[in-house]
This record gives C-alpha cells, sequence and structure tokens, in this order.
C-alpha cells in the first residue's frame, strides 16, 4: 500500500483510473462497430460485440458484491488482468451477493488482507505472462463463503492447472 493513505482512498484512486480506461475501450468498441455497420458487415459488427459483452460478464458479476470494499479490490484484480489481455472468469456463490452474509462476516481487516493477496497475485501472473506471444491461460476466480471468505484463484491452459492460490479469512 501507499505509504500514509488508507485503502478507501487508494480503492478511489484506483477504481477511476478503471473508469476512464474502460471509458476510452467503450468508445474505441462503438467506433469499430459503427465502422462494421458502414461497411455492411454486420456479422462482424455483432461477432465483436459478443467478444466484447464475454470480457464483461466477470466484471458484471464482481459488481453483485454489496460491499463497497470487497467489491471493488475484485473489480480491480478483474480489470488489471483483462487490460494485460489475461482473460477472467469470476464465480460468486448467491449467499455473497446479499447484504446480510457481508455484514455478518466482513472485518475491516480483511480488505488488507485481501488487497494485499490480489496484488501479489497481479505480479505474479504478470510476471508468468505479460509481453508473451501466444494464448495466455485462462484465470478463474471462485469466491465462496461456506465457511467465512475464501477466494480461490487458478490459472489453467486448456483443462490442465498451471498455478493456484488461496486466500481463506474465517470469522
Amino acid at each position: 500500500m501507499h505509504e500514509g493513505e488508507n485503502l478507501e482512498r487508494i480503492l478511489l484512486k484506483e477504481q477511476l483510473g478503471y473508469y476512464r480506461l474502460q471509458r476510452h475501450d467503450f468508445l474505441n468498441h462503438g467506433q469499430v462497430i459503427m465502422g462494421y455497420l458502414q461497411l455492411g458487415k454486420n456479422e462482424k459488427a455483432l461477432e465483436y460485440m459478443r467478444t466484447a459483452i464475454r470480457g464483461l460478464e466477470a466484471e458484471q458479476s464482481a459488481g453483485q458484491i454489496p460491499q463497497e470494499t470487497a467489491g471493488a479490490i475484485i473489480l480491480g484484480f478483474i480489470i488489471s488482468l483483462q487490460k494485460e489481455g489475461i482473460p477472467v472468469e469470476f464465480y460468486l456463490e448467491k449467499q455473497m451477493k446479499t447484504e446480510l452474509y457481508w455484514k455478518e462476516f466482513w472485518q475491516e481487516e480483511y480488505g488488507q488482507a485481501l488487497y494485499g493477496y490480489t496484488n501479489e497475485c497481479i505480479r505474479i501472473l504478470y510476471e508468468k505472462y505479460r509481453g508473451i506471444d501466444g494464448e495466455h491461460p485462462d484465470v478463474y476466480l471462485d469466491l465462496e463463503g461456506r465457511n467465512g471468505f475464501s477466494f480461490h484463484l487458478k490459472t489453467m491452459q486448456g483443462e490442465k492447472v498451471v498455478w493456484e492460490n488461496r486466500l481463506e479469512l474465517e470469522n
């Protein structure tokens, strides 16, 4: 973390940066789609739109987390990997979409732990895959809340797990 700044301030700065990045991407996507349509390439435009939408599904799932700190950290994790071309799928248990779960479980210090954990995972994944030509592994995130809080990360090449890590927090 940055010296002297609290986690919420850091997350706010990061989210503003992600917003700027996404605004740029959305405008670019719109221009590409308009170009395809102007050229009469309707199928190409539809396929481009489908691909763009698939990339937003993990972000949409992260947006369903009612706890703001956890949601911002996980959203930042997803966007950080996607901007490097690393595809991410995110699975969120149904109970973790409820405010009741987070009110009963979440403690402020968990934000620090989750933020440190996700930043360490990003660092490791960047070291392994940033700038590498060819196909990146797929990243799968599972957020589970049966016995506390579990953030399970797996990177896979096809059916093979090439790296995995887990953060478990218990109440």
